[in-house]
């Protein structure tokens, strides 16, 4: 058959730390008369033989988990990998070449390991830093170019249709995630939602799948499954700073206050003016009984957001908390009013020009005041 990829062969001409019967290495030259000869299924047996003889045999398990690729058969060419690891110094090649193997399985975390060891053992090793490249930041499947163009254009359902056109190789997490995106489009939100899961389950590693997976659960109420996939998409996506704000909004409908807290200050660490976040923290600091929930309640009046403002106007009291989850907006999140290219600016949080901000916090100051006689 033909080869999927070229896994160089390593045959090394030192010694071995063991030394090898001769039984061995007459099974193992009549395997590499079979595997010269492309004929890889026959070479099979002489490599168990020699294994058999000799289970120090580092060179045979190399060769038969070259074997295994080339008749497609990658879990079988892991374990013969896998036997040898932990057992033997492998050297950068032996690890670029099972860092292949994995992501051939869809094993991408421990593809990603294998690369990086063989770039401790060889730092300069470029094929190994280009696959950890692809598997940071993978490229757009070219197959899918016509239909992303159909979803600029709004053309969903052609779109959609385009993306069952693709076939074979080209059939891959980038494929299920657009499908996804159409249907949501589309209004078939639980249709959306299996294809976001069979991304997932080709690539876990896909922070877009698991970002739309969080929305549609938001709106479905299921917190549970919104904060699963959110916080996975922050921790694959770090510098999508809305997703912080996501996932620290589902943790509070989950009664994960302390949670809560964790996110909303790193989102506000990055969107200090966003009003509506410190007004969600308060929120949380009063569900643990923190008293930070004042200052965060006061910054939020500072920038003027009218809920805040309302609350400073009645009178701050420590033992009464601050609902957020009542509020008209309670169950919005940032990334289900966004669209593709993650502009998330809502009417609520926007940055205010030095006009507004001016005013709002000359009605602060108001509020601070009539706090101060409530208490």
């Amino acid at each position: 058959m033909k080869r999927i990829f070229l896994i160089s062969l390593i045959i090394f001409c030192a010694a071995f730390t063991f030394a090898q019967s001769p039984e061995a290495w007459a099974a193992y030259e009549k395997a590499r008369h079979h595997y010269n000869g492309e004929n890889y299924a026959a070479a099979i047996p002489h490599l168990e033989e020699t294994i058999k003889h000799s289970p120090d045999f580092y060179n045979a398990y190399q060769l038969m988990a070259n074997c295994y690729h080339q008749l497609g058969d990658v879990k079988e060419a892991l374990v013969s990998y896998e036997k040898i690891i932990g057992k033997k110094e492998m050297d950068e090649k032996a690890w670029y070449n099972i860092g292949l193997l994995y992501v051939r399985d869809k094993q991408h975390d421990k593809g990603l390991e294998a690369f990086n060891k063989a770039l401790e053992i060889k730092p300069n090793y470029q094929k190994a830093a280009f696959q950890i490249s692809l598997l940071e930041n993978p490229p757009m499947n070219p197959a899918l170019r016509t239909a992303t163009h159909l979803y600029k254009q709004r053309k969903y359902k052609e779109g959609l249709d385009e993306t069952y056109r693709i076939e074979g190789n080209n059939v891959d997490a980038d494929v299920f995630y657009w499908r996804g995106n159409f249907l949501k489009k589309m209004n078939k939100k639980n249709e959306a939602i299996e294809q976001y899961k069979i991304a997932i389950d080709f690539n876990d590693q896909h922070g877009e799948a698991h970002a739309q997976l969080g929305v549609l659960y938001f709106h479905r109420k299921d917190y549970g499954a919104a904060y699963e996939h959110l916080a996975k998409a922050s921790e694959l996506n770090p510098d999508d700073h809305e997703l912080m704000h996501d996932a620290g909004i589902s943790a509070y409908y989950l009664e994960r206050y302390e949670e809560t807290t964790e996110w909303l200050i790193k989102y506000l660490e990055q969107n200090p003016e966003r009003r509506a976040a410190h007004y969600r923290l308060a929120a949380a600091y009063s569900e643990i009984g923190d008293d930070r929930a004042l200052e965060h309640l006061r910054i939020a009046a500072d920038l003027g957001y009218p809920l805040a403002m309302r609350r400073m106007e009645e009178g701050f009291d420590e033992y009464k908390k601050i609902d957020y989850s009542s509020s008209n907006e309670s169950l919005h999140i940032s990334r289900g009013r966004s669209n593709t290219n993650n502009q998330t600016s809502t009417a609520a949080d926007k940055k205010m020009t030095k006009k507004e901000l001016k005013a709002a916090k000359k009605n602060a100051r108001k509020a601070r005041k009539a706090a101060k006689k409530g208490l």
